[in-house]
């Protein structure tokens, strides 16, 4: 049955209700989807709906909500967070799509002292509709019930604050903590709905300053290995191998 994102207005009326925009035309020109098709509708917070199509129409479709579906949770029993420092090009669009596969919870651009990208102001909204789309398809086919949020891009200073449980920033200067040794340490406490901050640079890594200003805030510095990997690399390596060692214990 497909599974298609609604979002989560749509289902505040827990009868019928309306698809328009972009949805609309995904059902109706792409999926060609007819009165009495039934689909699966989710809201991205974690809820699936089985949608009856009552009535095609030029500009919208009126759906019915024909029972709530019991959901097998996908989603990882920890808080996972990206603080990705924004990189060239359509590396950040990779970013996200594979990370939300991976299942992290949110994802946080990030302006550090080297990165190269600069957004202008009015541009930005543009850019985080694009990014939040980009979550969404990713969601949606990798069968996750939660669409990651991409939040409004912030400087290093100050997101390195953020409240956490546990805080990671992967660094290639380090070269007494790896990874290895902090999973080690993790596998010793009760993660369960624990935030786990991820910090992962841009090209050209964080300054030996961010290091520093990161531990004082807790975090531990960690490295990934004798090679140095390109930023979109150490992204999916990094958290590719958290998730798998943690994810079950």
């Amino acid at each position: 049955m497909r599974r298609i994102y609604l979002g989560t207005d749509i289902f505040r009326k827990k009868d019928s209700f309306y698809i328009k925009g972009e949805t609309y035309h995904y059902l109706k020109n792409v999926l060609r989807l007819k009165k009495k098709d039934i689909f699966i509708g989710f809201d991205g917070s974690g809820r699936e709906y089985i949608i009856e199509i009552l009535e095609v129409g030029k500009n919208e479709i009126a759906g019915k909500i024909l029972e709530e579906k019991e959901v097998y949770s996908t989603e990882l029993p920890f808080d996972l967070q990206l603080f990705q420092c924004i990189p060239k090009g359509e590396k950040f669009d990779f970013i996200i799509r594979e990370t939300t596969q991976l299942g992290i919870k949110k994802i946080i651009p990030v302006i550090s002292k080297r990165v190269i990208v600069k957004i202008r102001r009015e541009k930005i909204e543009t850019k985080l509709r694009r990014w939040q789309k980009i979550a969404e398809e990713s969601a949606k086919l990798s069968g996750r019930t939660l669409v990651p949020e991409i939040m409004f891009p912030v400087k290093f200073e100050e997101c390195i604050k953020e409240k956490k449980d546990f805080g990671i920033i992967f660094w290639e200067g380090e070269r007494n903590f790896t990874l290895k040794d902090f999973i080690q340490k993790l596998k010793e406490e009760n993660i369960k709905n624990k935030k786990i901050n991820v910090f992962i640079g841009p090209e050209g890594g964080f300054d030996e300053e961010e290091i520093k200003l990161a531990k004082n805030y807790g975090y531990y510095s960690i490295s990934l290995g004798k090679r140095i990997l390109k930023v979109e690399t150490a992204s999916i390596v990094a958290l590719s191998i958290l998730i798998y060692e943690l994810e079950n214990l």
